[in-house]
């Protein structure tokens, strides 16, 4: 009873929770990204123009974030992959537009992997709501917030360099798989998690040699995101149960000059190109007899009770399906498995909810006596089990039951000897890695790496996939063995081989010529984790070395990944070699454990603890609460210390000063000195109550740090000394407050640095003025603040106003190019961009008329003088800037360019978009041309053009 009434508490108070988390807009964000999943089958928008342009009047960022992602992820189909490549680069366009000066990098590498987890828990509202709230707080690219979401997410933070992650030398990754070998996913979505992680280059491994497609998806994903990848192709050596597996990496990088190297090579490769085809063949007819012998056997059994042709039965599994999801012939034994989950989960599903009616139905049978016990528990125990069968379903379940027979599944390589085609592999260029070396003993290893001494460049030393239920020590015994065959040490090498650690008998003269070519050019040592994304307790994909990870994620990042083995480590980064001083390697991925299945109708609520509750609070009512916390401190000080009649007048001052200052700023910043922009929406809420919180403490220290001032001065508490250095106290402990505070929310240096010194260069102007606010009876720690705060109204209006201005000069100085495009489309779309900026976006006259005249504001005027910058970037910032307006001159022209555009929206767009389009040429277009005639006045002489 107890239990039950604990549950029903618990229940009540998670809903009392969700009932007054988040707020409205986060709700219909929400909804909105559930319906872009639903209508996922192809008929998704398109989003064109710029991030900062047009495209904002019709589509949501965040909304735009995921629809990409979808793409990438769920567009399986062999023949779309350029759809896929064109949904990655919006992806990326549209994540590293975020409002952010500082991190544009990791913002973008959050926001990403945050709508991939919104995306992922499409049936935990709950958890989707969190995501969308993350995502908000995300797009700010605030330092603080950035790092705390790399930390949740269990990701590296990358070096701001504006350099692409392949430049970076961050993580790696030597073997991964992708859905056309043995992954689940497609080649763009696993470089874009690469992307997310943090991985400079990658190596993807398939099992043939790739079709151009393939190729060309997988290498232009990487261009796009800025990553080095490689393909490589995967085959097997030996007879079934006892084939060892290679990997050839041609010399070629780019899709062109890897396809381009196998027609060059093509008469070298010919037994290499046929053994291949014929073990693909090999293959399909393996898998062949697995589905046959599934639909045969297996299949009846999981039917059994159940007509075939039954809603609740599993009808035949096709090789034709097989071969319409896997093109190319390059399905394995984990496609089968996905393929058969998919398949049978829904059809468990129905019977399990078929059961439940059952059972019950049968429940209210049996308490009117109409059923027996005997038959109540036949129903209960069927119930159960089909519950049981269905929430443990995992495509690893699945292959484990029905697809692991080795008798049935494993064949005969192509292949029969290392002989018969590593040299031919050799001979045409690239690099032989020994991939797997322990899957059939350390013996085995040994021998294959010294009999191929000619040949092999690389050892697998790390395979995740592979080692991950393998014992430890095997690998330390790899390690040493690779030591022993670089160093050239003979006495050693035949010692551990004697130790059982190598073949029974091995020809001195051939382990001799194994060590003389391995002591000149050394077997080289890799990780791969050999992901496929099917196995979760693994860790998945990519490694990174500790000295490349950034000081301050690097503890964090150390103590919640795992950490490969010291002697694996040294030797990795040794390249085979006696290691000279140690560092250590650690995992990128994260393991994670299997979740059940569920049916829909579970009791069970996810616990929300006080962080969450607090987190994820309706903003207003989270805001309230923190304006009530910080009034009471100013209150109390006010009653106790200050002894006043009225103790709210001055703490509601106080307060209210904070409140002004903020509210003032983000006007300013966004809209400039015109009270007819202001709105409501650019006020930051957030951002002043935290404010006001923090700033209602500081009421009783200024005013302790006022009374010590006054009881330890050791003359007259008059004159102007007394007053210069009170304020001066004042203004210090004031600054060491906001400093504290500033530090515990984590607020990068420089911002901690300028807010200190705005409390500081309040001092002066409050020591001046102090004549009036004492004849006016105003408290000296509320003469300090009200100047505290002037000055920092200046300082952060600055730098709101700098930051707003570079946003949206980045915008500009990416489209203002595109106008010369040979593309027309890109051209008209670049001119509608522009015209939007210019007529609606916030600072967008000011950005673009500062571009087109070759100016930076004065403030950035200012330092260049006192900096002495080079004149001549000033005049080539003036001479662009004068082509630039020509240009513009010339493609807005009204008469012409109303034509071309109105044809355009027309012929594009739908009805509402080519309404709001059109409507922004008729009323923006000829405003635009004369304000560019008479900026041009101000621009000076006219640039010729050829």
């Amino acid at each position: 009873m107890k239990t039950y009434h604990a549950a029903t508490f618990r229940k009540k108070l998670y809903r009392l929770i969700d009932a007054v988390s988040f707020n409205g807009k986060i709700r219909d964000l929400a909804d909105m990204l559930n319906r872009t999943v639903e209508r996922s089958d192809g008929t998704l928008t398109e989003p064109a123009g710029h991030p900062g342009g047009f495209c904002r009047a019709f589509h949501k960022r965040r909304m735009g974030i995921a629809e990409s992602y979808i793409r990438v992820a769920q567009e399986l189909n062999r023949s779309t992959w350029q759809k896929r490549l064109h949904a990655l680069r919006t992806l990326r366009r549209l994540s590293f537009h975020a409002k952010t000066v500082n991190m544009p990098f990791n913002t973008a590498r959050v926001q990403i992997e945050i709508m991939k987890e919104a995306v992922k828990n499409l049936h935990n509202r709950r958890r989707q709501m969190e995501m969308i709230s993350d995502f908000s707080v995300a797009s700010y690219g605030h330092e603080a917030d950035i790092r705390r979401f790399l930390r949740e997410l269990r990701r590296v933070e990358v070096p701001e360099a504006g350099k692409p992650l392949s430049a970076l030398d961050m993580g790696w990754d030597a073997h991964v798989h992708d859905t056309l070998s043995e992954g689940r996913k497609t080649p763009g979505q696993l470089v874009l998690d690469a992307f997310v992680k943090g991985i400079s280059c990658l190596t993807l491994a398939y099992y043939d040699i790739p079709h151009r497609d393939i190729v060309s998806e997988a290498m232009e994903a990487g261009k796009i995101l800025g990553i080095d990848v490689s393909i490589a192709i995967e085959f097997s050596v030996g007879e079934r149960h006892r084939r060892k597996h290679f990997m050839f990496l041609p010399p070629a990088r780019g899709p062109a000059a890897f396809l381009e190297y196998f027609d060059h090579n093509g008469a070298d490769l010919v037994r290499f190109r046929e053994g291949l085809n014929e073990n693909r063949e090999r293959r399909r007819k393996v898998i062949t007899r697995i589905l046959d012998n599934f639909n045969r056997t297996h299949r009846i059994r999981l039917n059994k009770g159940y007509p075939g042709e039954d809603i609740f039965a599993l009808g035949p599994i096709r090789m034709e399906t097989l071969e319409k999801i896997i093109p190319h012939g390059q399905y394995s034994r984990n496609h089968l498995s996905e393929l058969l989950y998919e398949r049978l989960k829904p059809v468990l599903k129905r019977r399990v909810l078929a059961l439940k009616t059952q059972y019950e139905v049968s429940r209210s049978l049996f308490a009117k006596g109409i059923l027996s016990g005997w038959e109540m528990e036949r129903i209960e125990e069927a119930c159960r089990r089909a519950r049981g069968q269905y929430t443990r379903l995992s495509p690893a379940s699945v292959k484990s039951a029905y697809f692991s027979s080795k008798d049935i599944m494993d064949y005969d390589s192509a292949f029969g000897t290392e002989a018969d085609i590593l040299p031919e592999l050799k001979a045409a260029g690239g690099v032989i890695v020994y991939n797997r070396p322990l899957e059939h003993g350390m013996a085995v290893a040994a021998e294959t790496v010294i009999r191929n001494a000619p040949w092999l460049d690389r050892i697998e030393l790390m395979n995740m996939r592979d080692s991950v239920d393998r014992d430890p020590a095997q690998i330390i015994r790899l390690c040493r063995f690779t030591e022993l065959i670089n160093s050239g040490d003979l006495s050693e090498l035949e010692a551990f081989i004697r130790d059982g650690h190598g073949p029974d008998h091995m020809d001195d003269a051939v382990l001799r010529e194994a060590l003389e070519r391995y002591h000149r050019q050394p077997l080289v040592p890799v990780a791969g984790s050999a992901a496929t994304g099917w196995k979760p307790q693994a860790p998945g994909m990519g490694f990174i070395r500790e000295s490349r990870i950034p000081a301050k994620s690097r503890k964090h990042f150390c103590q919640s990944h795992y950490r490969l083995p010291r002697p694996v480590s040294d030797l990795i980064n040794a390249a085979g070699r006696r290691p000279e001083k140690e560092s250590d390697i650690y995992c990128m991925g994260k393991s994670s454990r299997f979740k059940p299945n569920p049916v829909g109708d579970e009791a069970e609520f996810e616990p929300i603890g006080i962080g969450r509750t607090w987190q994820y609070l309706n903003p207003a009512l989270k805001n309230i609460i923190r304006v009530l916390i910080g009034f009471i401190p100013a209150v109390w000080w006010f009653k106790t210390a200050e002894r006043m009649e009225n103790p709210f007048f001055y703490p509601m001052i106080w307060l209210g000063i904070t409140f002004f200052r903020n509210v003032f700023v983000d006007l300013i910043a966004f809209s400039g000195a015109r009270p007819g922009a202001w709105s409501v929406r650019d006020i930051g809420f957030e951002n002043v109550s935290q404010s006001l919180f923090w700033t209602g403490f500081s009421v009783p220290i200024l005013g302790a740090v006022k009374l010590g001032y006054d009881y330890w001065w050791p003359f007259g508490v008059t004159g102007p000394l007394f007053v210069w250095l009170k304020f001066f106290v004042i203004c210090i402990a004031n600054g060491l407050y906001i400093s504290a505070h500033n530090k515990l929310r984590k607020f990068d240096n420089r911002v901690i640095r300028a807010n200190f010194f705005r409390s500081v260069l309040a001092w002066p102007f409050s020591a001046l003025f102090a004549p009036v606010g004492n004849m006016l009876m105003v408290p000296s720690i509320v003469q300090a603040k009200f100047w505290s705060d002037v000055v920092a109204a200046g300082i952060e209006g600055s730098g709101k106003f700098a930051r707003k201005i570079v946003l949206r000069k980045r915008d500009l100085m990416e489209i203002l190019p595109m106008l010369r495009s040979g593309n027309q489309d890109i051209r008209l779309t670049a001119m509608l961009d522009l015209l939007y900026i210019w007529a609606k976006r916030q600072r967008g006259a000011t950005c673009l008329a500062r571009i087109l005249l070759g100016r930076d504001g004065f403030a950035a005027e200012l330092k260049n003088r006192l900096r002495h910058r080079n004149s001549g970037d000033r005049a080539e910032k003036i001479q662009k800037g004068r082509e630039y307006t020509d240009l513009m001159l010339r493609v807005f022209s009204p008469q012409e360019a109303q034509n071309r555009l109105s044809a355009f929206i027309l012929g594009r767009y739908t009805d509402r978009e080519a309404l709001v389009l059109t409507d922004l040429v008729s009323r923006h277009l000829v405003p635009l041309s004369l304000w560019l005639k008479k900026l041009k006045k101000k621009s000076g002489p006219p640039v010729t053009h050829e």
